[in-house]
């Protein structure tokens, strides 16, 4: 049996409507590509998706028969393929973003600073990862000025495959911390997967936007053909601060080396940002550099600053009938966490109490991963509750909950008032559902 190349596939594209690999977003004019897993067979529904009006279904069953099936030998990388061929068509910069941490924040500031001054295509929620990135890719209009492409990893190799893919000319480490540490076999094995994109980009002779106040991603981006380009001190700017130096002050940015008035952008007061902390200062400073690299004129960075929201569900702050809930729920991991608890100790807010729920993909390092943020909660002198089975077992807090029910269930028949609630946990803890109870 013949199977379609890339080109083929690229040129069924073209005629099409959009990509999709759900059955259920099928219709007139879309390109369907069957993709299986371990629990799914998109091959069954093939057929389906042409009964629906789709001009073709991409299929990796030689069984399967009926007009208007495009054979493949695996539907997966036929995808990629397609989405690579795509990609190549683009001369505007293609930008890889990855990181343990505030990938997303990162990326949502980056598209709202950039936005303003170039037309940026990128990813859309979490499509991150092998599957995720051709469809960000496939989704990019040809009038894009500027692409900016999230790129997750669990384990290493991951992220030089979707660099493979999205072929990157530009592109940043947010941070390497404690995540994920169960596919990566610990700390170095994080550092090797994320230094993945440098090593793609050095190849190229790309480039490559570093933190210089972070000593790991300044050893790891120290590449033979690597363009790095350092920013976050005064003496590579642009370097950002809080005005007045605490964790939820104003932001104050230069562009000129040291912190001499007249320089500053926005003024001395600074611009009121809605994002707090340390960590969410990095972010900020990281998308300044973005934009600053890329020709952003400083009116339109503070513009996009003033009016930042953060992205659900990392950090949105919910006002119940009863209290304030800061909602920062998608992901956790040891190093997110200690950030998230140091912001949130330092923001005086009104009865403040941190409810943490389980940290996944810890393996081996599960037992000392808990306990580390269980402690820095005590050191913060923050009231700390904790649910699920890791915590439980390796660090109970001043309240204990082996599950969600249980904590539901105490919230409901002992409500609580008048608070400032934290509720952080790794996403398939679904802390978000606690908002209702409080």
């Amino acid at each position: 049996m013949d199977h379609a190349s890339a080109q083929e596939l690229l040129a069924l594209f073209d005629q099409s409507s959009g990509v999709t690999t759900d059955s259920r977003q099928c219709g007139p004019g879309r390109l369907y590509f069957a993709l299986k897993g371990a629990r799914f067979d998109g091959n069954q529904y093939a057929l389906e998706a042409m009964e629906k009006g789709c001009i073709a279904a991409v299929v990796d069953d030689p069984q399967l028969t009926g007009e208007g099936l495009v054979h493949v030998a695996d539907g997966l990388a036929a995808l990629q393929d397609t989405a690579r061929a795509h990609r190549d068509r683009f001369r505007a910069p293609v930008f890889g973003l990855t990181g343990s941490n505030g990938k997303t924040t990162t990326k949502e500031l980056i598209k709202s600073l950039v936005g303003g001054h170039l037309k940026v295509h990128a990813t859309q929620g979490n499509f991150n990862n092998h599957i995720g990135v051709p469809l960000t890719l496939l989704s990019m209009p040809r009038d894009t000025g500027f692409a900016l492409v999230e790129m997750g990893a669990n384990h290493q190799g991951e992220i030089a495959d979707l660099c493979d893919i999205a072929q990157p000319t530009c592109g940043m480490i947010t941070n390497v911390g404690l995540a994920h540490l169960e596919g990566f076999g610990g700390v170095e094995g994080v550092k090797k997967g994320k230094q993945e994109l440098f090593k793609h980009l050095a190849s190229k002779g790309g480039e490559a936007l570093v933190n210089a106040q972070d000593t790991d991603l300044m050893a790891l981006s120290d590449l033979d053909g690597l363009i790095r380009i350092p920013y976050g001190v005064s003496d590579h700017p642009p370097h950002a601060w809080r005005n007045g130096g605490g964790m939820d002050g104003a932001i104050c940015w230069s562009s000129h080396p040291g912190k001499d008035p007249g320089t500053w952008h926005g003024g001395p007061a600074g611009i009121p940002v809605q994002l707090h902390g340390a960590h969410q200062l990095a972010n900020i400073n990281a998308a300044i550099a973005v934009a600053q690299h890329f020709g952003v004129p400083p009116e339109l960075i503070n513009r996009a600053l003033a009016g930042f929201l953060p992205p659900e569900q990392r950090g949105e702050t919910v006002t119940t009938a009863r209290n304030t809930v800061i909602v920062d729920c998608y992901n956790a991991n040891p190093s997110s966490v200690e950030s998230t608890l140091q912001a949130f100790a330092a923001g005086g807010h009104t009865g403040p109490l941190a409810i943490l729920g389980d940290m996944k993909e810890l393996g081996t390092h599960a037992a000392s991963g808990h306990q580390l943020v269980r402690d820095v909660a005590r050191d913060c002198g923050l009231e700390c509750w904790v649910v699920g089975a890791a915590f439980s077992a390796h660090a109970p807090a001043d309240r204990t909950f082996a599950d969600m029910a249980a904590l539901t269930e105490a919230l409901q028949s002992e409500p609580i008032a008048g608070r400032t609630v934290l509720l952080k946990g790794s996403r398939s803890m679904k802390m978000e559902a606690l908002v209702q109870s409080l």
